[in-house]
């Protein structure tokens, strides 16, 4: 019985509770994947910022040989896999591999994506993009090197007052820290929810065994004593765990109690007052016995 009512007990509280702190995780999990994305994208923001504030100046003055060294510097950094600087003709103009390709690394992908947008003829030209790919690895920004008044007159003096941009910055930078912190949370969120759901089937049933299933089992003992004429005096203190049902079971047993007071007050007394109609019935006898045998004598 015990063990049915163990698992009734258990089973939907710990797939109500493991439920919610699953969904909950999840859901966590998800808001902190987009802000701390948000933030990696910030970060490569801030250096594709300072790199195209950099290339323009060095454009300005018409030194490729600093510019050269901009690109050469910003691509030893650690997370940096990719950056080229296009012509306004979408024509890669600097470089840091000078088109080959490091084993295992996604600057195909980044060159890829960025052709696609600088070919164009959009809108989107003269946005700064990112594309987040968590699957390889890399986070990616294209942003436009935009035309100043001041351009056409500078050293370099070869670019037109009409044309809205110089050229294009495209930008590959891993993101192998942010999907190892990611892992990481998930590995953690996953150990949480199994010690939530060990918690939960540990705690529930210590507590249903603490404050029900004792207390069932003591007055389930306490029921045997009453069955076997244990008055209500007599039995255990009640330790009021069960609330209403023990205080309703020693109730009844406190009125049979009373009723088989009543019950042999009640036969008591039934028997005195036969005995007193028998006492009474044999002087009654013996009083009438002398008048009847005179009688007999004189017939």
């Amino acid at each position: 019985m015990f063990d049915n009512l163990i698992a009734r007990a258990i089973v939907p509280v710990t797939i109500a509770v493991t439920g919610f702190v699953i969904f909950g995780c999840i859901f966590l999990y998800s808001f902190i994947k987009v802000d701390m994305t948000a933030e990696a994208v910030r970060h490569v923001d801030g250096l594709a910022e300072t790199v195209v504030r950099a290339t323009h100046y060095a454009m300005m003055k018409d030194d490729r040989d600093s510019l050269r060294n901009i690109l050469a510097n910003v691509n030893r950094l650690e997370e940096v896999e990719r950056i080229r600087i296009y012509d306004q003709l979408s024509q890669p103009k600097f470089s840091d591999l000078e088109g080959v390709t490091a084993p295992g690394s996604f600057a195909v992908r980044v060159d890829d994506w960025s052709k696609g947008i600088v070919v164009g003829d959009g809108y989107d030209r003269k946005e700064t993009l990112h594309q987040v790919d968590h699957d390889y690895g890399f986070i990616a920004v294209n942003m436009p090197i935009l035309n100043e008044p001041k351009c056409s007159t500078a050293a370099c003096h070869f670019h037109a007052e009409d044309e809205p941009i110089l050229g294009f910055l495209s930008l590959g930078f891993s993101s192998a820290h942010l999907e190892k912190t990611l892992a990481l949370l998930k590995t953690r969120m996953i150990a949480f929810s199994l010690m939530v759901l060990f918690l939960t089937v540990v705690g529930v049933a210590a507590l249903l065994r603490i404050n029900l299933f004792l207390p069932i089992l003591r007055l389930t003992h306490e029921m045997e004593q009453a069955v076997n004429g244990v008055a209500e005096t007599d039995l255990p203190k009640s330790n009021r765990k069960l609330g209403k049902l023990g205080r309703d079971f020693r109730l009844l047993v406190k009125q049979r109690d009373e009723a088989l007071l009543r019950k042999d007050a009640t036969t008591a007394a039934r028997g005195s007052d036969d005995g007193l109609e028998q006492a009474n019935g044999r002087r009654s006898s013996a009083g009438h016995e002398p008048t009847a045998t005179a009688g007999s004598g004189e017939n």
